[in-house]
Protein backbone atom coordinates (compact mmCIF):
# COMPACT_ATOMS: atom_id res chain seq x y z
CA UNK A 1 0.00 0.00 0.00
CA UNK A 2 2.69 2.66 0.26
CA UNK A 3 4.52 1.83 -2.61
CA UNK A 4 0.93 2.36 -4.54
CA UNK A 5 1.17 5.93 -2.45
CA UNK A 6 4.14 6.99 -3.84
CA UNK A 7 3.22 5.99 -7.51
CA UNK A 8 -0.16 7.94 -6.78
CA UNK A 9 1.82 10.64 -6.07
CA UNK A 10 4.55 10.38 -8.92
CA UNK A 11 7.51 9.77 -6.58
CA UNK A 12 8.10 6.47 -8.41
CA UNK A 13 11.58 6.05 -6.97
CA UNK A 14 10.21 5.32 -3.26
CA UNK A 15 7.63 3.12 -5.13
CA UNK A 16 9.88 0.55 -7.08
CA UNK A 17 12.07 0.69 -3.89
CA UNK A 18 8.74 -0.57 -1.62
CA UNK A 19 7.30 -2.61 -4.38
CA UNK A 20 11.02 -4.39 -4.68
CA UNK A 21 10.70 -4.88 -0.60
CA UNK A 22 7.46 -6.88 -1.43
CA UNK A 23 8.70 -8.93 -3.82
CA UNK A 24 11.85 -9.76 -1.94
CA UNK A 25 9.86 -11.36 0.75
CA UNK A 26 6.55 -12.79 -1.74
CA UNK A 27 8.00 -12.96 -5.22
CA UNK A 28 5.07 -14.31 -6.62
CA UNK A 29 2.98 -11.35 -5.45
CA UNK A 30 1.31 -10.23 -8.82
CA UNK A 31 -0.19 -6.50 -7.53
CA UNK A 32 3.52 -5.68 -6.91
CA UNK A 33 4.31 -7.13 -9.63
CA UNK A 34 1.92 -5.34 -11.89
CA UNK A 35 2.64 -1.94 -10.00
CA UNK A 36 6.33 -2.17 -10.72
CA UNK A 37 5.83 -3.13 -14.72
CA UNK A 38 3.55 -0.49 -14.71
CA UNK A 39 5.90 2.34 -13.01
CA UNK A 40 8.53 0.95 -15.90
CA UNK A 41 6.43 1.12 -18.44
CA UNK A 42 4.85 4.78 -17.71
CA UNK A 43 8.56 5.73 -18.14
CA UNK A 44 9.11 4.30 -20.95
CA UNK A 45 11.37 1.18 -20.58
CA UNK A 46 8.77 -1.33 -21.49
CA UNK A 47 12.29 -3.85 -22.13
CA UNK A 48 12.28 -3.91 -18.20
CA UNK A 49 8.42 -3.72 -17.51
CA UNK A 50 7.66 -6.74 -20.21
CA UNK A 51 9.15 -9.47 -17.83
CA UNK A 52 7.52 -8.40 -14.64
CA UNK A 53 3.68 -8.22 -16.05
CA UNK A 54 4.35 -11.45 -17.87
CA UNK A 55 5.51 -13.02 -14.40
CA UNK A 56 2.50 -11.31 -13.14
CA UNK A 57 -0.06 -12.85 -15.61
CA UNK A 58 1.18 -16.32 -14.61
CA UNK A 59 0.88 -15.95 -11.21
CA UNK A 60 -2.52 -14.16 -10.80
CA UNK A 61 -3.36 -17.15 -13.47
CA UNK A 62 -4.71 -14.92 -15.85
CA UNK A 63 -5.99 -11.67 -14.23
CA UNK A 64 -7.37 -9.89 -17.53
CA UNK A 65 -6.06 -6.44 -16.34
CA UNK A 66 -2.63 -7.37 -15.81
CA UNK A 67 -2.97 -9.60 -19.00
CA UNK A 68 -3.75 -6.47 -20.98
CA UNK A 69 -1.49 -4.21 -19.07
CA UNK A 70 0.90 -7.26 -20.35
CA UNK A 71 -0.34 -7.01 -23.80
CA UNK A 72 -0.10 -3.46 -24.17
CA UNK A 73 3.64 -3.45 -23.56
CA UNK A 74 4.32 -6.67 -25.70
CA UNK A 75 3.05 -3.91 -28.87
CA UNK A 76 5.07 -1.20 -27.46
CA UNK A 77 7.78 -4.05 -28.06
CA UNK A 78 6.77 -4.97 -31.53
CA UNK A 79 5.66 -8.43 -30.32
CA UNK A 80 2.31 -8.80 -31.64
CA UNK A 81 2.14 -12.41 -31.88
CA UNK A 82 2.67 -12.63 -27.95
CA UNK A 83 0.41 -9.46 -27.52
CA UNK A 84 -2.41 -11.33 -29.47
CA UNK A 85 -1.81 -14.70 -27.25
CA UNK A 86 -1.62 -12.59 -24.27
CA UNK A 87 -4.89 -11.13 -25.13
CA UNK A 88 -6.58 -14.59 -26.33
CA UNK A 89 -10.07 -15.67 -24.70
CA UNK A 90 -10.53 -12.33 -23.07
CA UNK A 91 -13.85 -10.42 -23.36
CA UNK A 92 -13.91 -6.26 -22.93
CA UNK A 93 -14.39 -4.90 -19.55
CA UNK A 94 -17.69 -3.75 -18.66
CA UNK A 95 -17.04 0.22 -18.62
CA UNK A 96 -16.91 1.86 -21.28
CA UNK A 97 -13.63 3.90 -21.53
CA UNK A 98 -12.83 -0.03 -20.66
CA UNK A 99 -13.63 -1.05 -23.50
CA UNK A 100 -12.52 1.34 -25.95
CA UNK A 101 -9.05 0.53 -24.65
CA UNK A 102 -9.96 -2.63 -25.24
CA UNK A 103 -10.55 -2.64 -28.88
CA UNK A 104 -7.85 -0.16 -29.62
CA UNK A 105 -5.54 -2.59 -27.96
CA UNK A 106 -6.51 -4.91 -30.37
CA UNK A 107 -6.72 -3.07 -33.34
CA UNK A 108 -2.91 -2.51 -32.58
CA UNK A 109 -2.25 -5.95 -32.40
CA UNK A 110 -4.23 -7.03 -35.62
CA UNK A 111 -1.96 -3.94 -37.77
CA UNK A 112 0.74 -5.21 -36.00
CA UNK A 113 -0.12 -8.91 -37.42
CA UNK A 114 -0.90 -7.19 -41.10
CA UNK A 115 -4.52 -7.72 -40.96
CA UNK A 116 -5.54 -3.80 -41.35
CA UNK A 117 -9.14 -4.98 -41.90
CA UNK A 118 -9.46 -6.65 -38.28
CA UNK A 119 -7.95 -3.55 -37.33
CA UNK A 120 -10.76 -1.18 -39.15
CA UNK A 121 -13.10 -3.40 -37.58
CA UNK A 122 -12.11 -3.08 -33.47
CA UNK A 123 -11.45 0.58 -34.47
CA UNK A 124 -15.06 0.96 -35.72
CA UNK A 125 -16.24 -1.10 -32.51
CA UNK A 126 -14.35 0.97 -30.19
CA UNK A 127 -16.06 4.29 -32.15
CA UNK A 128 -19.22 2.82 -31.96
CA UNK A 129 -19.01 3.66 -28.10
CA UNK A 130 -18.12 6.79 -28.25
CA UNK A 131 -18.94 8.19 -31.74
CA UNK A 132 -18.83 12.04 -30.98
CA UNK A 133 -15.04 11.50 -29.92
CA UNK A 134 -12.94 13.37 -32.65
CA UNK A 135 -9.96 11.77 -31.15
CA UNK A 136 -11.08 8.33 -31.61
CA UNK A 137 -13.17 9.00 -35.45
CA UNK A 138 -9.90 9.94 -36.16
CA UNK A 139 -7.98 6.89 -34.94
CA UNK A 140 -10.47 5.15 -36.63
CA UNK A 141 -10.17 6.93 -40.17
CA UNK A 142 -6.47 6.21 -40.12
CA UNK A 143 -7.24 2.26 -39.38
CA UNK A 144 -9.57 2.37 -42.34
CA UNK A 145 -6.97 4.63 -44.60
CA UNK A 146 -4.56 1.53 -43.72
CA UNK A 147 -7.65 -1.23 -44.29
CA UNK A 148 -7.76 0.54 -48.47
CA UNK A 149 -11.75 1.77 -47.01
CA UNK A 150 -10.81 4.64 -48.54
CA UNK A 151 -14.51 6.39 -48.78
CA UNK A 152 -15.38 5.35 -45.13
CA UNK A 153 -11.50 7.31 -44.12
CA UNK A 154 -13.09 10.01 -45.96
CA UNK A 155 -16.39 9.98 -44.31
CA UNK A 156 -15.14 10.28 -40.73
CA UNK A 157 -12.33 12.85 -41.93
CA UNK A 158 -14.24 15.24 -43.53
CA UNK A 159 -16.26 16.98 -41.24
CA UNK A 160 -13.79 16.89 -38.52
CA UNK A 161 -11.42 18.57 -41.04
CA UNK A 162 -13.96 21.26 -42.10
CA UNK A 163 -14.93 21.92 -38.45
CA UNK A 164 -10.93 22.09 -37.01
CA UNK A 165 -9.13 22.56 -40.03
CA UNK A 166 -5.95 20.27 -38.79
CA UNK A 167 -3.82 20.15 -41.50
CA UNK A 168 -2.89 16.15 -40.73
CA UNK A 169 -7.07 15.49 -40.88
CA UNK A 170 -6.94 17.31 -44.24
CA UNK A 171 -4.38 15.34 -45.05
CA UNK A 172 -6.05 11.91 -44.51
CA UNK A 173 -8.98 13.63 -46.51
CA UNK A 174 -6.73 14.58 -49.39
CA UNK A 175 -5.36 11.07 -49.32
CA UNK A 176 -8.81 9.12 -49.14
CA UNK A 177 -9.77 11.32 -52.12
CA UNK A 178 -7.17 10.51 -54.38
CA UNK A 179 -7.20 7.17 -53.58
CA UNK A 180 -10.66 6.89 -54.49
CA UNK A 181 -10.28 8.80 -57.50
CA UNK A 182 -12.80 11.83 -56.18
CA UNK A 183 -12.72 15.25 -56.89
CA UNK A 184 -10.00 16.33 -54.29
CA UNK A 185 -9.24 20.41 -55.44
CA UNK A 186 -11.81 21.42 -52.41
CA UNK A 187 -9.62 19.74 -49.64
CA UNK A 188 -6.50 21.01 -51.79
CA UNK A 189 -7.29 24.28 -51.24
CA UNK A 190 -8.66 24.24 -47.51
CA UNK A 191 -5.07 22.67 -46.77
CA UNK A 192 -2.95 25.50 -48.93
CA UNK A 193 -5.61 28.14 -46.97
CA UNK A 194 -4.22 26.87 -43.53
CA UNK A 195 -2.48 29.29 -41.30
CA UNK A 196 0.90 27.96 -40.12
CA UNK A 197 4.38 28.43 -38.96
CA UNK A 198 7.11 29.09 -41.08
CA UNK A 199 8.09 25.44 -40.23
CA UNK A 200 5.20 23.57 -40.38
CA UNK A 201 3.83 25.17 -43.65
CA UNK A 202 6.64 23.85 -45.56
CA UNK A 203 6.20 20.26 -44.19
CA UNK A 204 2.68 20.61 -45.22
CA UNK A 205 3.07 21.42 -48.68
CA UNK A 206 6.24 19.02 -48.96
CA UNK A 207 3.65 16.00 -47.59
CA UNK A 208 0.99 16.91 -49.88
CA UNK A 209 3.81 17.18 -52.95
CA UNK A 210 4.28 13.78 -52.23
CA UNK A 211 0.97 12.60 -51.71
CA UNK A 212 0.30 14.39 -55.44
CA UNK A 213 3.06 12.68 -56.63
CA UNK A 214 2.69 9.21 -55.48
CA UNK A 215 -0.69 9.77 -57.64
CA UNK A 216 0.73 10.97 -60.57
CA UNK A 217 -0.67 14.51 -60.31
CA UNK A 218 2.14 16.29 -61.31
CA UNK A 219 0.91 19.64 -62.15
CA UNK A 220 -1.34 19.94 -59.06
CA UNK A 221 2.07 19.71 -57.17
CA UNK A 222 3.72 21.91 -58.71
CA UNK A 223 2.41 24.61 -56.76
CA UNK A 224 3.57 23.07 -53.52
CA UNK A 225 6.64 22.42 -54.24
CA UNK A 226 7.35 26.03 -55.79
CA UNK A 227 6.02 27.09 -51.85
CA UNK A 228 7.94 25.10 -50.12
CA UNK A 229 11.24 25.84 -52.44
CA UNK A 230 10.17 29.54 -51.79
CA UNK A 231 10.30 28.40 -48.02
CA UNK A 232 13.99 27.05 -47.98
CA UNK A 233 15.42 28.31 -51.18
CA UNK A 234 18.76 26.70 -50.12
CA UNK A 235 17.33 23.52 -50.07
CA UNK A 236 18.57 21.70 -53.54
CA UNK A 237 16.27 18.39 -53.19
CA UNK A 238 13.43 20.64 -52.97
CA UNK A 239 13.93 22.85 -56.01
CA UNK A 240 15.04 19.03 -57.79
CA UNK A 241 11.66 18.04 -56.79
CA UNK A 242 10.09 20.82 -58.73
CA UNK A 243 11.90 20.21 -61.25
CA UNK A 244 10.83 16.55 -61.51
CA UNK A 245 7.17 17.31 -61.07
CA UNK A 246 7.62 20.13 -64.04
CA UNK A 247 9.47 17.71 -66.32
CA UNK A 248 6.62 14.71 -65.63
CA UNK A 249 3.81 17.48 -66.26
CA UNK A 250 4.82 18.46 -69.89
CA UNK A 251 5.94 21.46 -68.74
CA UNK A 252 10.21 20.83 -69.96
CA UNK A 253 11.29 24.52 -70.40
CA UNK A 254 9.87 25.44 -66.56
CA UNK A 255 11.73 22.11 -65.56
CA UNK A 256 14.72 23.05 -67.05
CA UNK A 257 14.74 26.80 -65.19
CA UNK A 258 14.39 25.13 -62.11
CA UNK A 259 17.00 22.60 -62.40
CA UNK A 260 19.37 25.02 -63.43
CA UNK A 261 18.81 26.89 -60.55
CA UNK A 262 19.19 23.87 -58.71
CA UNK A 263 22.51 23.35 -60.22
CA UNK A 264 23.53 26.66 -59.11
CA UNK A 265 22.82 25.17 -55.30
CA UNK A 266 24.90 22.06 -55.51
CA UNK A 267 25.30 19.54 -58.68
CA UNK A 268 24.74 15.90 -58.35
CA UNK A 269 24.34 13.15 -60.86
CA UNK A 270 20.78 12.71 -60.31
CA UNK A 271 20.39 16.31 -60.87
CA UNK A 272 22.34 15.68 -64.47
CA UNK A 273 20.39 12.86 -64.98
CA UNK A 274 17.45 14.70 -64.75
CA UNK A 275 18.93 17.66 -66.93
CA UNK A 276 19.65 14.80 -69.78
CA UNK A 277 15.70 13.61 -69.47
CA UNK A 278 14.86 17.03 -69.89
CA UNK A 279 17.26 17.87 -72.89
CA UNK A 280 15.82 14.94 -74.63
CA UNK A 281 12.02 15.73 -74.13
CA UNK A 282 13.23 19.38 -75.81
CA UNK A 283 15.24 17.58 -78.27
CA UNK A 284 18.82 18.35 -78.02
CA UNK A 285 20.22 15.22 -77.42
CA UNK A 286 23.63 16.81 -77.71
CA UNK A 287 22.91 18.57 -74.62
CA UNK A 288 21.31 15.21 -73.05
CA UNK A 289 24.45 13.26 -73.78
CA UNK A 290 26.67 16.02 -72.04
CA UNK A 291 24.15 15.55 -68.95
CA UNK A 292 24.91 12.09 -68.74
CA UNK A 293 28.33 11.72 -69.35
CA UNK A 294 28.21 14.05 -66.36
CA UNK A 295 26.19 12.00 -64.09
CA UNK A 296 28.45 9.28 -65.04
CA UNK A 297 31.22 11.55 -63.85
CA UNK A 298 29.95 12.53 -60.39
CA UNK A 299 28.95 8.52 -59.78
CA UNK A 300 31.00 6.50 -61.93
CA UNK A 301 29.58 3.36 -59.89
CA UNK A 302 26.32 3.89 -60.35
CA UNK A 303 24.68 1.51 -62.88
CA UNK A 304 21.54 3.75 -63.89
CA UNK A 305 23.49 6.68 -64.52
CA UNK A 306 25.99 4.63 -67.58
CA UNK A 307 22.64 2.93 -68.26
CA UNK A 308 20.65 6.57 -69.01
CA UNK A 309 23.91 7.61 -71.24
CA UNK A 310 23.47 3.83 -73.09
CA UNK A 311 19.82 4.35 -73.68
CA UNK A 312 20.12 7.87 -75.04
CA UNK A 313 22.77 7.05 -77.11
CA UNK A 314 20.91 4.03 -78.83
CA UNK A 315 18.12 6.24 -78.94
CA UNK A 316 19.83 8.39 -81.74
CA UNK A 317 21.60 4.97 -83.70
CA UNK A 318 24.88 5.97 -81.63
CA UNK A 319 25.97 1.79 -81.38
CA UNK A 320 29.62 1.85 -81.09
CA UNK A 321 29.11 5.15 -78.39
CA UNK A 322 26.56 2.94 -76.37
CA UNK A 323 29.05 -0.24 -76.90
CA UNK A 324 32.21 1.78 -75.61
CA UNK A 325 29.46 3.43 -72.34
CA UNK A 326 28.68 -0.34 -71.25
CA UNK A 327 31.82 -1.76 -71.68
CA UNK A 328 32.93 0.17 -69.12
CA UNK A 329 30.39 -0.39 -67.17
CA UNK A 330 30.34 -3.98 -67.63
CA UNK A 331 34.10 -3.66 -65.83
CA UNK A 332 32.77 -2.45 -62.87
CA UNK A 333 29.51 -4.32 -62.77
CA UNK A 334 30.42 -7.62 -64.18
CA UNK A 335 27.40 -9.08 -62.48
CA UNK A 336 25.01 -6.56 -63.61
CA UNK A 337 22.23 -8.40 -65.74
CA UNK A 338 20.84 -5.01 -67.23
CA UNK A 339 24.08 -3.82 -68.64
CA UNK A 340 24.05 -7.47 -70.11
CA UNK A 341 21.21 -6.61 -71.38
CA UNK A 342 21.92 -3.04 -73.12
CA UNK A 343 24.95 -4.77 -74.29
CA UNK A 344 23.05 -7.91 -76.23
CA UNK A 345 20.64 -5.48 -77.57
CA UNK A 346 23.60 -3.41 -78.70
CA UNK A 347 25.09 -5.21 -81.16
CA UNK A 348 21.44 -6.90 -82.05
CA UNK A 349 21.14 -3.14 -83.14
CA UNK A 350 24.86 -3.14 -84.38
CA UNK A 351 23.80 -6.44 -86.80
CA UNK A 352 26.20 -8.85 -84.59
CA UNK A 353 23.60 -11.63 -83.48
CA UNK A 354 26.21 -14.08 -82.05
CA UNK A 355 27.32 -11.76 -79.27
CA UNK A 356 23.83 -10.48 -79.16
CA UNK A 357 23.23 -14.08 -77.94
CA UNK A 358 25.96 -14.25 -75.87
CA UNK A 359 25.66 -11.30 -73.76
CA UNK A 360 21.61 -12.04 -73.47
CA UNK A 361 22.27 -15.49 -72.48
CA UNK A 362 24.59 -14.14 -69.76
CA UNK A 363 21.80 -11.54 -68.84
CA UNK A 364 19.32 -14.73 -68.08
CA UNK A 365 21.74 -16.21 -65.99
CA UNK A 366 22.53 -13.15 -63.89
CA UNK A 367 19.12 -11.86 -63.61
CA UNK A 368 16.40 -12.61 -60.50
CA UNK A 369 13.66 -12.46 -63.18
CA UNK A 370 15.14 -13.90 -66.67
CA UNK A 371 11.82 -13.40 -68.31
CA UNK A 372 12.83 -10.21 -69.74
CA UNK A 373 15.93 -11.11 -71.22
CA UNK A 374 14.80 -14.66 -72.39
CA UNK A 375 12.06 -12.94 -74.36
CA UNK A 376 15.07 -10.69 -76.28
CA UNK A 377 16.65 -13.39 -77.28
CA UNK A 378 14.34 -15.43 -78.53
CA UNK A 379 12.95 -12.83 -80.85
CA UNK A 380 16.66 -12.66 -81.93
CA UNK A 381 16.90 -16.28 -82.63
CA UNK A 382 13.68 -16.04 -84.80
CA UNK A 383 14.96 -13.14 -87.18
CA UNK A 384 18.40 -14.53 -87.70
CA UNK A 385 18.60 -15.95 -91.24
CA UNK A 386 20.66 -18.62 -89.86
CA UNK A 387 19.72 -21.15 -87.40
CA UNK A 388 19.13 -19.95 -83.80
CA UNK A 389 22.24 -20.94 -82.07
CA UNK A 390 22.25 -24.13 -80.03
CA UNK A 391 22.88 -23.02 -76.71
CA UNK A 392 20.29 -20.10 -77.19
CA UNK A 393 17.62 -22.66 -77.85
CA UNK A 394 18.50 -24.99 -74.62
CA UNK A 395 17.88 -21.56 -72.49
CA UNK A 396 14.79 -21.35 -73.66
CA UNK A 397 13.05 -24.53 -73.42
CA UNK A 398 15.15 -25.35 -70.37
CA UNK A 399 13.49 -22.53 -68.77
CA UNK A 400 10.32 -23.06 -70.84
CA UNK A 401 10.40 -26.44 -68.73
CA UNK A 402 10.95 -25.25 -65.64
CA UNK A 403 8.09 -22.63 -65.59
CA UNK A 404 5.12 -25.43 -67.04
CA UNK A 405 2.37 -22.59 -66.64
CA UNK A 406 4.43 -19.52 -68.57
CA UNK A 407 2.21 -19.29 -72.24
CA UNK A 408 5.13 -16.81 -73.34
CA UNK A 409 8.23 -19.07 -72.51
CA UNK A 410 6.26 -22.17 -74.12
CA UNK A 411 5.29 -19.79 -77.19
CA UNK A 412 9.20 -18.70 -77.51
CA UNK A 413 10.37 -22.47 -76.76
CA UNK A 414 7.89 -24.02 -79.81
CA UNK A 415 9.30 -20.93 -81.97
CA UNK A 416 12.85 -21.26 -81.87
CA UNK A 417 12.68 -25.25 -82.02
CA UNK A 418 10.30 -24.16 -85.24
CA UNK A 419 12.51 -21.76 -86.51
CA UNK A 420 15.68 -24.31 -85.69
CA UNK A 421 14.20 -27.11 -87.62
CA UNK A 422 12.80 -25.24 -90.58
CA UNK A 423 16.30 -23.54 -91.71
CA UNK A 424 17.48 -27.09 -91.41
CA UNK A 425 15.04 -29.24 -93.14
CA UNK A 426 14.59 -31.55 -89.97
CA UNK A 427 11.07 -32.58 -89.54
CA UNK A 428 11.76 -34.83 -86.73
CA UNK A 429 10.83 -32.77 -84.20
CA UNK A 430 7.37 -31.82 -85.88
CA UNK A 431 5.33 -33.58 -82.69
CA UNK A 432 7.12 -31.50 -80.15
CA UNK A 433 6.77 -28.29 -81.80
CA UNK A 434 3.40 -28.50 -82.26
CA UNK A 435 2.81 -29.75 -78.30
CA UNK A 436 4.93 -26.59 -77.06
CA UNK A 437 3.05 -24.19 -79.63
CA UNK A 438 -0.43 -25.60 -78.58
CA UNK A 439 0.44 -25.34 -75.40
CA UNK A 440 1.33 -21.84 -75.44
CA UNK A 441 -2.28 -21.26 -77.11
CA UNK A 442 -4.09 -22.31 -74.19
CA UNK A 443 -1.98 -20.61 -71.66
CA UNK A 444 -1.39 -17.20 -73.26
CA UNK A 445 -4.68 -14.57 -73.70
CA UNK A 446 -6.97 -15.48 -76.70
CA UNK A 447 -6.60 -12.64 -78.27
CA UNK A 448 -2.55 -13.20 -78.48
CA UNK A 449 -1.68 -14.02 -82.18
CA UNK A 450 1.67 -14.86 -82.18
CA UNK A 451 1.28 -18.71 -81.72
CA UNK A 452 -1.28 -19.06 -83.92
CA UNK A 453 0.69 -17.23 -86.61
CA UNK A 454 3.73 -19.76 -85.55
CA UNK A 455 0.81 -23.04 -86.25
CA UNK A 456 0.03 -21.78 -89.10
CA UNK A 457 3.60 -21.58 -90.28
CA UNK A 458 4.45 -25.47 -88.61
CA UNK A 459 1.20 -26.86 -90.66
CA UNK A 460 2.27 -25.24 -93.82
CA UNK A 461 5.47 -26.08 -93.29
CA UNK A 462 4.50 -29.65 -92.35
CA UNK A 463 1.85 -29.44 -95.39
CA UNK A 464 -0.77 -29.89 -93.13
CA UNK A 465 -3.31 -27.91 -95.66
CA UNK A 466 -6.45 -27.60 -93.41
CA UNK A 467 -4.58 -27.15 -89.91
CA UNK A 468 -2.65 -24.32 -91.96
CA UNK A 469 -5.39 -22.53 -93.31
CA UNK A 470 -7.21 -22.28 -89.73
CA UNK A 471 -4.69 -21.62 -87.45
CA UNK A 472 -3.32 -18.51 -90.07
CA UNK A 473 -7.06 -17.49 -90.53
CA UNK A 474 -6.90 -17.12 -86.64
CA UNK A 475 -3.54 -14.86 -87.09
CA UNK A 476 -4.73 -12.62 -90.09
CA UNK A 477 -7.95 -11.83 -88.12
CA UNK A 478 -6.33 -11.12 -84.92
CA UNK A 479 -3.12 -9.15 -86.50
CA UNK A 480 -4.76 -7.76 -89.68
CA UNK A 481 -1.81 -5.39 -90.00
CA UNK A 482 0.70 -7.94 -90.43
CA UNK A 483 2.17 -8.31 -94.12
CA UNK A 484 3.46 -11.90 -93.59
CA UNK A 485 0.27 -13.33 -91.82
CA UNK A 486 -1.81 -12.23 -95.52
CA UNK A 487 1.06 -13.49 -97.99
CA UNK A 488 1.20 -16.99 -96.05
CA UNK A 489 -2.48 -16.98 -95.91
CA UNK A 490 -2.93 -16.11 -99.68
CA UNK A 491 -0.41 -18.84 -100.31
CA UNK A 492 -2.49 -21.54 -98.16
CA UNK A 493 -5.68 -20.17 -100.78
CA UNK A 494 -3.66 -20.75 -104.03
CA UNK A 495 -2.65 -24.48 -102.35
CA UNK A 496 -6.69 -25.61 -101.62
CA UNK A 497 -7.73 -23.58 -104.78
CA UNK A 498 -9.45 -20.81 -103.70
CA UNK A 499 -8.60 -18.14 -105.93
CA UNK A 500 -10.98 -15.29 -105.12
CA UNK A 501 -10.02 -15.81 -101.05
CA UNK A 502 -6.54 -15.71 -102.22
CA UNK A 503 -6.40 -12.60 -104.64
CA UNK A 504 -8.48 -11.03 -101.62
CA UNK A 505 -5.11 -12.06 -99.32
CA UNK A 506 -2.78 -10.70 -101.62
CA UNK A 507 -4.41 -7.07 -101.84
CA UNK A 508 -4.61 -7.14 -98.01
CA UNK A 509 -1.20 -7.87 -98.04
CA UNK A 510 -0.14 -5.34 -100.36
CA UNK A 511 -1.71 -2.59 -98.30
CA UNK A 512 -0.16 -3.84 -95.19
CA UNK A 513 3.38 -4.22 -97.24
CA UNK A 514 3.01 -0.36 -97.82
CA UNK A 515 2.86 0.45 -94.28
CA UNK A 516 6.35 -1.36 -93.45
CA UNK A 517 8.56 1.29 -93.91
CA UNK A 518 11.34 -0.47 -94.77
CA UNK A 519 12.93 -4.33 -94.15
CA UNK A 520 14.50 -3.18 -90.50
CA UNK A 521 10.89 -2.33 -89.63
CA UNK A 522 10.83 -5.38 -86.63
CA UNK A 523 14.45 -4.03 -85.30
CA UNK A 524 12.80 -1.21 -84.94
CA UNK A 525 10.31 -2.13 -83.51
CA UNK A 526 12.34 -4.29 -81.23
CA UNK A 527 14.11 -0.95 -80.53
CA UNK A 528 11.59 1.28 -79.45
CA UNK A 529 10.44 -1.73 -76.70
CA UNK A 530 13.61 -2.29 -75.43
CA UNK A 531 14.30 1.95 -75.19
CA UNK A 532 10.80 1.91 -73.42
CA UNK A 533 11.66 -0.93 -71.17
CA UNK A 534 14.88 0.15 -69.87
CA UNK A 535 13.66 3.96 -69.36
CA UNK A 536 11.49 1.94 -67.45
CA UNK A 537 13.87 -0.06 -65.69
CA UNK A 538 16.22 3.10 -64.99
CA UNK A 539 12.87 5.09 -63.36
CA UNK A 540 12.03 2.34 -61.22
CA UNK A 541 16.09 2.89 -59.95
CA UNK A 542 15.44 6.94 -59.76
CA UNK A 543 12.10 6.56 -57.76
CA UNK A 544 14.43 5.85 -54.40
CA UNK A 545 17.25 8.62 -55.89
CA UNK A 546 19.94 9.35 -53.43
CA UNK A 547 19.45 13.29 -53.45
CA UNK A 548 17.18 13.05 -50.80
Amino acid sequence: MLGQAYASQGQNDHAVEEFNTVLQARPGDYIALTALGEIYEGEGQPQKAEPLLAHAATASRGNPHVRMEWAVVLVQLHKYTEAQNALAGLTPPSGREGRIGFHRLEASVALGLGNAPAAASEMEKALALKPTDPGLAMATAVAEMQSKNWRRAAGLAEPIFSSTHDPQVGLICLEAKLEMHADFHHTLELLRATQLTTTQELALHEHVAELLISHEKYSESIEELKRTAELDPQRADLQFDLALAQFRAGRSGDALESAEKCKEIGDSADLEDLLGDIQESRGDNLAAVRSYQAAVALAPNEEKYRLSLAVELIRHNSFEPARVALKQAEELQPKSWRIQLALGMVEHFGGTDDAATKYLLRAAELAPQPEEALQYLADIQMDRASAPAPAAVAKLCQYADSQPKDGHMAYYCGAVLFRRDYVTGDKTHAAEILQRLHASVARLPRNDAAPHCQLGKAYRWLQRWPEALGESEVCARMDPESADAHYRLAQIYERMKQPEKQRKEIKLYEAASTRVADENARREATMKTFLYTMQKETQEQKEAPDHQ
